[in-house]
């Protein structure tokens, strides 16, 4: 009896290590965009310290230069700020597609699984039925050999 032989199970396995491949590139940009988030909450934090800082000396008076230092201090805060947004918006964007190719080859390797099912489902039906031959072979043999005797 011949054994069963899946012949896209090299597709399959590449698949599966394409998928992998793309989960740890997942794993990475998420990881960028915990990084990008806690700047993003580290500039604002240092945004509202510093401009509160700015307004409890303007209350105890201070320089006009001083309140100009402030001020391009907290445009810099804010133009970074808003990088970093849209950084994080570029990083959503690529863990979307990202996602999308983790679906794709998903469900490519679900279509082979249940292509390789189906082909073993047949295989167990010829299995099957060539047993039954070689049994009702084996039976008809038998009883010419008996008629004989």
């Amino acid at each position: 009896m011949k054994k069963f032989v899946f012949k896209l199970a090299k597709v399959k396995s590449f698949k599966e290590q394409t998928l992998e491949v793309k989960k740890g590139e997942m794993l990475n940009l998420q990881q960028k965009l915990s990084e990008i988030e806690n700047r993003i909450k580290m500039l604002n934090n240092q945004y509202s310290e510093t401009n509160k800082q700015m307004l409890e000396k303007m209350e105890d008076g201070i320089s006009p230069g001083d309140i100009s230092s402030y001020k391009t201090f907290l445009g810099d805060l804010d133009i970074k700020i808003r990088r970093s947004v849209t950084e994080k918006r570029r990083m959503l964007e690529l863990i979307e597609l990202k996602r999308l190719e983790i679906v794709e080859v998903n469900s490519e390797i679900s279509g082979l699984e249940r292509l390789r099912d189906k082909q073993y489902a047949e295989y167990l039906k010829e299995t099957a039925k060539e047993q039954e031959t070689a049994i009702e072979e084996f039976v008809s043999q038998g009883h010419g050999n008996m008629q004989s005797l």
